[in-house]
């Protein structure tokens, strides 16, 4: 957030949902620290986290859309293709719970999906001709 500019309205409504997720992520916390092999657990707490990341990813999003950004539009397209990449780790963690009780060990495995994940996704987004970086100036 200390690289926005100005607040939009777009912003104003995914920083709300962002918001509330952080604030009950407390509970599956709680949820997963007394039951951790459970599935249920595990899917109320990677599915938690899983929103959060895509709020997230809405937030940086939505910034680098509407010229929000302060600085290099394109780093901030970066940091949202790792952010991409991490929440589809955690959605792939909401299947994986049922099958593997020891599937939250894959948690650990988040930074790797943004540090590959990322730059996957910005291959793919530029090949399918998805180029906000030209089209949001910098500032």
């Amino acid at each position: 957030m200390d690289r926005i500019r100005v607040l939009s309205k777009a912003l104003a409504f995914w920083h709300a949902p962002f918001l509330l997720l952080v604030a009950f992520l407390p509970f599956p916390t709680a949820v997963i620290g007394s039951a951790i092999s459970h599935p249920m657990a595990q899917t109320l707490f990677a599915g938690t986290m899983a929103g959060i990341v895509f709020c997230e990813v809405a937030l940086k999003e939505v910034s680098a859309d509407a010229g929000l950004v302060i600085g290099d539009v394109a780093e901030a397209r970066r940091y949202a293709n790792g952010s991409w990449a991490v929440g589809f780790w955690f959605v792939l963690r909401l299947g994986l719970a049922w099958v593997f009780s020891y599937a939250y060990v894959l948690w650990f495995l988040a930074p790797l999906a943004a540090g590959y994940g990322g730059p996957l996704i910005s291959r793919l987004r530029t090949r399918h001709g998805d180029r906000h970086d030209e089209d949001v100036p910098d500032a």
